[in-house]
Formats: structure tokens, C-alpha cells, sequence
């Protein structure tokens, strides 16, 4: 039986309608049929927030989470690619998808694989090799975060990290481990009232203090900066400058209490 479309996430794909693999008619039925997941939620008292995934490849998955204020106004979001730590590791699928999509996410997954299991070859899945113990946990690789510069202040963006961790885990029992990372770089609005319609044009002096005070920031929730150049940035650079951030949770506790239906 077909279940309806919660009103949000109708407004969601349609704000999202130009970069969804499928059209709004598809999408919505895959919500209807149980393929597109998704949850509601108030967040920080005076917001709405969704969060929602469809399958991207394999047994991976696209998440994506937007934060509304009581007027209908996007305030803030993120999105990233979610897989179990064996998929991660082992599927050339999954590698290939992440490096087609972007710079970025094929350097996330480089940075996951080299910090966290330095010891296997790169990339491991084009190895051949295999592990001797069988592997356990969450990889989360985010594609964006954002939040306006009106709301931050408020506790929004690590209250939305926390709801995205939620909602990879819903699916998990028992304790888990959680892999995340998130680029730096650049802290631009993709839609909002920060949005802006000319393109983003990289500015030491505006962007490198920004960059600093993030990274400070994903300190105190627990991250490591990675930087993957060892020169410091200077004004006559052309701002590829990669810096990561990267936490690795363990034994994560996963509730055992089916979460509502919305």
C-alpha cells in the first residue's frame, strides 16, 4: 500500500527538482513505496527539519537534510553519500561514483581510506586483496553543509550533524562505528537568503579566516583537521586549498526503539 507524501518533503524535492536523479513524479513514488526514506522532525524549538536518502549505488545512499524556519525559508542544510564500511572499502563501484562526482568527494574518500586504514594500499578496492576479519561500521562523506549567517550561533549545525548520524544508524542494532568527513571548503550558500547569482570566486582575506574558525569549530565536536598540501595559504594562491575535517566514533550505542512514522 502506497503511503502519502508528508507536505515537506514535496516542498524539499521541489526546491531540490533541478539536481534529483529522477523526476518529481519518480521521486515521490519511490517515498510512497517505502525506496525513498525519510523523517521529520522540530529542530533547536523554532525549526522544521527533513531529512531524507534514496539509493545512489550499490547498497549506498544519497542523504540529504534541510532546516525551515517557521516562514517556509530554508535556514541551513547538508547532504552526503552514506555506506557500510565494507562497501566503502571493497566496492570499485562506489569509488568510481564518488571520484565521478566530484573533486571533493573522490578526495573524502581518499582521506577516509589514508587516515583511517593507513595500512591498506589505495584505493583497496582495486587491489584485489581482501581482508583476513570481517569489516564493521558506517562511512559518512559529506558533500555540503551550510548554515545562514542570520542562524548560526544557535547550535543548528551540530544539531543537524547529529540528526544525519541518527538517521544512517536507524537501520543498525547492537554498537556501531562511524566514519565522517567534511571538506572546508568553501563556505558557500547553494540556496537560501545568503544565495547570491554570480559564481563563487575564491578571496584569502574573506575566506581564509572563515576556513580557520570552521575548523576550530569540527575540533570542539570531536574532528581532526587534515590538510593535504603543508604550505600555508597565501593571498597569491588560487584557493584549492584542501583541508578536511575527520572523526571516527566507536561503539556508537544504536537505540533499539523503533523511531515514529511520520
Amino acid at each position: 500500500m502506497k503511503q502519502p507524501v508528508h507536505e515537506l518533503l514535496n516542498r524539499s524535492l521541489l526546491l531540490l527538482e533541478d539536481h534529483l536523479p529522477y523526476s518529481l513524479e519518480v521521486m515521490r513514488e519511490l517515498a510512497q513505496d517505502g525506496k525513498l526514506v525519510y523523517t521529520v522532525e522540530q529542530f533547536c524549538d523554532n525549526y522544521s527539519a527533513i531529512v531524507f536518502s534514496y539509493p545512489v549505488i550499490e547498497i549506498s545512499e544519497q542523504v540529504i537534510l534541510l532546516v525551515y524556519d517557521d516562514s517556509g525559508q530554508v535556514i541551513a542544510d547538508c547532504a552526503g553519500i552514506h555506506s557500510d564500511l565494507r562497501t566503502f572499502l571493497y566496492s570499485e563501484a562506489l569509488y568510481d561514483y564518488l571520484s565521478e562526482e566530484s573533486d571533493w568527494m573522490y578526495l573524502e574518500h581518499y582521506v577516509i581510506s589514508g587516515t583511517m586504514f593507513p595500512e591498506l594500499p589505495y584505493p583497496f578496492c582495486t587491489s584485489g586483496n581482501t581482508l583476513d576479519e570481517d569489516v564493521q561500521g558506517e562511512v559518512l562523506l559529506y558533500s555540503n553543509a551550510y548554515v545562514s549567517r542570520a542562524n548560526r550561533g544557535q547550535g543548528i549545525f551540530s544539531a543537524m550533524m547529529e540528526l544525519m548520524k541518527d538517521f544512517i544508524l536507524r537501520d543498525c542494532v547492537g554498537k556501531r562505528d562511524l566514519y565522517t568527513v567534511l571538506s572546508l571548503d568553501p563556505d558557500v550558500a547553494c540556496y537560501g537568503p545568503d544565495t547570491v547569482d554570480w559564481p563563487y570566486v575564491y578571496s584569502y582575506e574573506r575566506d581564509e579566516p572563515i576556513r580557520r574558525k570552521n575548523a576550530d569549530l569540527m575540533n570542539h565536536l570531536g574532528f581532526a583537521s587534515i590538510r593535504l598540501e603543508e604550505d600555508e595559504p597565501s593571498s597569491e594562491s588560487d584557493g584549492t586549498k584542501l583541508w578536511f575535517v575527520v572523526r571516527h566514533e566507536q561503539d556508537i550505542v544504536i537505540e533499539t526503539e523503533e523511531p515514529s512514522a511520520v
